[in-house]
């Protein structure tokens, strides 16, 4: 399930979010575990040295995000209250769903909307709930990126 994740968060990272006002309030809570990636290290990482194959990948994949947010917790309480916060935020911002993933108890779903054109995507959200004794992740996005 792991490797899914990875999968559909490397599939993503040409998208971008605006996801992120909504889930500042878990910045510094204790008992959830936060990553941000700014524009600088985005841009950092389109300017690795690899193969000329990867190199045209990896830029596709960086130019136009702007930041990254990964919020995760295997806390009750705070599980609840992420999966409160990204229903509020998909109800509130008319995003739709692109993939839902079931496997063993745990579920991923990724949600996007498009507002700069179709072949531009504006906001991206990925909720992985891992169910009881799983972690849950939310992964926001944010940028214009075209498809």
């Amino acid at each position: 399930m792991k490797k899914l994740i990875v999968t559909l968060v490397v599939m993503l990272v040409p998208v971008l979010f605006y996801a992120q006002g909504a889930f500042d309030k878990f910045d510094d809570v204790d008992g959830i575990d936060v990553i941000v990636v700014d524009k600088s290290m985005i841009d950092l990482a389109g300017e690795m040295k690899v193969g000329k194959d990867e190199q045209n990948l990896v830029t596709k994949f960086t130019e136009g995000l702007d930041n990254l947010k990964v919020y995760s917790t295997d806390v009750k309480k705070y599980k609840k209250q992420l999966k409160a916060a990204v229903k509020d935020y998909l109800r509130d911002n008319n995003m739709k769903a692109l993939v839902s993933v079931k496997d063993d108890g745990e579920e991923v779903k990724v949600y996007a909307k498009q507002t700069s054109g179709a072949d531009t995507l504006d906001e991206v959200l990925v909720f992985v709930n891992g169910g009881d004794d799983d972690e849950t992740l939310v992964v926001t996005f944010t940028g214009k990126v075209k498809l």
